[in-house]
């Protein structure tokens, strides 16, 4: 006989699902003493009352849980990767799984490249040093040359003003002096003249004198009023040329004198600048060789990886197993080609391991950080741990191109390892169940006997030799039973397997049966439901989204869709 679809459950039951489980067959065997000692086994070989298909509806406590599937992870874990800036490849790689200590060679890259380009560059560094002491002797020799230049320019201007003050105080004055002299002299030589010429007239006249004597005495006269004429034509060339010109050609030489002063210090600035600035480019230059030099032995440290502390080693290649490339080109082994950046190694802390789980999306925004959790570990024997949940992804995932339409959110489960984390390592599938919430003391019967017909939701009850619907309204559910809010009493049996072909009665929805399970009939005769209260006080809102299953005569059992309809989901 087929029985309903139910909720996949983990491999290795839970300890408290493995006594919910213990209660329901405790309920079911009640079940079916009591049917038998009320005359079951009188029903007819037709009838569908065998006991071991029916349970009570019974007052229970009972755990909303639902199932996440997922992996382990390190809440800690130490990544290495490759800092080497150029393409290398490995040439020594300790095998995974190895426990290492701190300061253990990990992985040797490829330093070929790297030794030839610190041996050319320990070259240029050389030269780069030289050229920077022959920059700064230059330098040095520049700025004696400026002071030289500086003295010479200047003793210069010194000069040129000298020569200035020397003609205007002294050569000029002088000069002045002599002209000035000579004109006085020739002036009175021409007075002295014109008397004895006067008085060579007045004798010869008288015949005292020769006409020779009187001739001299007249030449000389003549003679002299030339000089006189000549020593004042020399004042006024002197004056009016001679003295400007050497007036306007010492101030000239001062000021050529004070402009080469100028052009000598403007050249020694640029001269000092061209050489203070080949100087400090050549300082530059040493300074750039020795950091390429330090980066490059950085590099060469760089091609060995150590570990910086004891843990477990992880190929990058698996742990990024998600990765196309790491897909394509496999694990990491020797003469494998790393690119800068490049996951090698991580060694992740097994003392505090992260289940790290899918949750559909339906059921996420029931999960809360602070919920216990039940993990299961099958590649470590089965192994049963507790957990709680520590955070909820704040966006969904997709299926991936095999389901595209799926949203699942990850949730973290903080592991309780219990002095088990030898035992367990990163990547380890796991199943957790998570625990939603707690139902307690409330009406309930198992999932399977939930059965749907549009929105109404019913179970199937003895009614004779035959089983009758009937209607109720649910309340919170878990994997194995469901709340019952409206329309059952307790102690009520109701069929937990498919109803076989002609069981059922087949008949309308009886008015009163639906609004005694909550539920209404409106204008065209349709059933719906009504707000509904829990047993034991007010403020349950009722379930008003229900998956199921159809049974025998076309009945919809409330637990064949998965994750929906809310079979697992409580309505707090």
């Amino acid at each position: 006989m087929p029985m309903p679809a139910q909720s996949v459950r983990p491999k290795g039951a839970v300890m408290y699902r493995t006594r919910v489980l213990g209660q329901a067959c405790g309920i079911v065997a009640a079940a079916s003493l009591l049917m038998l000692l009320s005359g079951c086994s009188s029903r007819s070989a037709e009838s569908a009352e065998d006991s071991a298909d029916f349970a009570e509806a019974q007052v229970r406590t009972f755990d909303v849980s639902t199932l996440a599937s997922g992996e382990l992870q390190a809440r800690d874990r130490v990544e290495l990767r490759s800092k080497v800036e150029r393409p290398t490849t490995v040439v020594e790689i300790v095998p995974e799984g190895s426990r290492v200590e701190a300061g253990d060679v990990l992985v040797r890259l490829n330093s070929d490249e790297i030794k030839r380009d610190i041996e050319e560059q320990e070259l240029q560094l050389a030269e780069a040093q030289l050229n920077l002491e022959a920059a700064e002797t230059a330098y040095d020799i520049q700025v004696s040359d400026n002071a030289a230049n500086l003295r010479k320019a200047k003793l210069k201007v010194d000069l040129a003003r000298l020569t200035l003050e020397q003609w205007a105080k002294g050569d000029k004055v002088k000069k002045l002096k002599e002209l000035q002299t000579a004109i006085e002299k020739a002036s009175r030589d021409l007075d002295r003249l014109k008397e004895k010429k006067a008085k060579s007239d007045e004798l010869y006249e008288k015949k005292f004198i020769s006409y020779d004597e009187w001739k001299r005495d007249e030449i000389a006269l003549l003679e002299a009023e030339a000089r006189f004429e000549t020593t004042r034509l020399d004042m006024d060339v002197y004056v009016n040329y001679q003295m400007k010109r050497d007036e306007a050609q010492k101030k000239s030489d001062l000021a050529e004198a004070e402009k080469e002063l100028e052009r000598v210090r403007q050249a020694n600035e640029i001269n000092l600048k061209n050489k203070d600035s080949a100087r400090q480019n050549r300082s530059v230059q040493l300074s750039r060789r020795k950091e390429r030099l330090a980066e490059y032995r950085k590099q060469l440290e760089a091609c060995t990886i150590t570990a910086p502390k004891a843990g477990l080693v992880v190929y990058g290649s698996t742990a990024q197993r998600d990765n196309w490339r790491w897909q394509s080109e496999g694990p990491i082994s020797v003469g494998r080609q790393i690119h800068n950046n490049d996951l090698l190694i991580t060694l992740p802390d097994t003392s505090e391991m992260i289940a790290s789980v899918k949750v559909h999306e339906s059921m996420a925004g029931r999960v809360r950080p602070g919920q216990h959790a039940v993990i299961t570990i099958e590649a470590a024997g089965g192994l049963t741990l507790g957990g709680t949940v520590e955070s909820i992804g704040l966006l969904a995932e997709n299926g991936g191109w095999r389901d595209p339409n799926r949203r699942e959110y990850t949730v973290r489960i903080a592991v309780d390892s219990d002095g088990q984390g030898e035992k367990l390592k990163p990547s380890m599938r796991c199943q957790a169940e998570i625990i939603l919430g707690t139902v307690h003391d409330a009406l309930s019967v198992p999932v399977q006997s939930v059965f749907s017909d549009g929105p109404v939701r019913y179970v199937l009850v003895p009614d004779g030799p035959r089983l009758a619907r009937r209607p109720v309204m649910l309340g919170r559910r878990s994997d194995l039973y469901a709340e019952i809010i409206q329309g059952l009493d307790e102690g009520q049996p109701v069929l937990v397997r498919e109803p076989k072909a002609g069981e059922i009665i087949e008949e309308p929805w009886d008015p009163e049966e639906l609004a005694r399970a909550g539920y209404g009939v409106d204008e065209e005769g349709k059933p719906f439901v009504r707000n509904a209260r829990r047993r034991g006080g007010p403020g349950g809102p009722a379930a008003t989204r229900h998956g199921g299953r159809r049974g025998a005569g076309g009945a919809k059992m409330a637990g064949d869709k998965p994750g929906g309809d809310n079979m697992n989901t409580p309505t707090d």
